[in-house]
């Protein structure tokens, strides 16, 4: 009888020392208020920015061999060109002084870099007025190469080459890139954009025995991690100086006195 009052009396005590304690009063609703407020105004503030931006920035057709007239006045210029085999030339120009424009397209460009292949049959000649001075101190200037809708071609790991006349080859390394997924876009940013220009992605022929062993890797790395990860939550789970690990000491306590 002692037993069986002693771990009902058990049962009570754990259920209640279970329950959640009351969070104090006015401290969630101040801290949700607060929460909101703030939430609000970085969202308010964000589409502010962006429709700022969109008022202060001009996309433009561009037709190769044509003079193009870039604006001043510190606007943001994009002139995007007719698309090619797998994307579009784009040309990005800011600066509070104009410039003209102009873009050919070479249709015998020096060999791809080795390990890469060309992603257009063609490389692009860029020119600016006042020639290479002319593109010193702009405030943006990048070349960009924005993927077509129903290209297949996987340009995640692309590169943006000059074309090196002492090397006589294409070069990577230049500036500032990135790869924008959600506009499947390859961007440079240059400190001169007169050159020549071209696009180019690994070669899978090359590439494919380093993707297989990264792969490979990836996964070992993949299930060691999982592994340490659940060994972990489990030892921690009812460890020394938990509650769990507390409320099982007094009830043993308890119960062992009362046999």
């Amino acid at each position: 009888m002692k037993l069986s009052t002693s771990l009902l009396f058990s049962a009570q005590v754990l259920s209640i020392l279970a329950l959640p304690a009351p969070p104090e009063i006015g401290k969630v609703a101040a801290n949700t208020t607060v929460g909101g407020a703030a939430g609000a105004g970085e969202a308010g503030g964000a589409a502010e920015g962006e429709a700022g931006a969109e008022e202060n920035e001009i996309e433009q057709q561009g037709q190769f061999g044509t003079v193009i007239t870039l604006g001043g006045g510190d606007i943001k210029t994009d002139t995007v060109f007719p698309p090619g085999t797998n994307g579009a030339l784009e040309v990005e120009f800011q600066n509070q002084e104009g410039r003209q424009l102009r873009v050919t397209e070479n249709p015998t460009p020096a060999a791809a870099p080795a390990g890469f292949v060309a992603l257009e049959p063609v490389s692009y000649i860029v020119e600016l007025s006042g020639g290479a001075a002319g593109a010193q101190g702009l405030t943006l200037q990048k070349i960009d190469y924005i993927q077509n809708a129903e290209s297949t071609t996987d340009i995640s790991a692309g590169q943006v080459g000059r074309f090196c006349p002492e090397a006589n080859s294409f070069v990577f390394g230049e500036g500032e890139f990135e790869f924008e997924a959600e506009e499947k876009e390859l961007s440079l940013s240059v400190t001169n954009m007169v050159g020549e220009w071209a696009f180019f992605v690994p070669d899978p022929a090359s590439a494919g025995g380093a993707g297989e062993g990264a792969g490979e890797g990836g996964t070992a790395a993949g299930e060691l991690g999982t592994g340490e990860g659940a060994g972990t939550g489990a030892d921690a789970s009812c460890a020394a100086g938990t509650t769990c690990r507390a409320l099982l000491d007094a009830l043993r306590q308890l119960v062992g006195g009362q046999v």
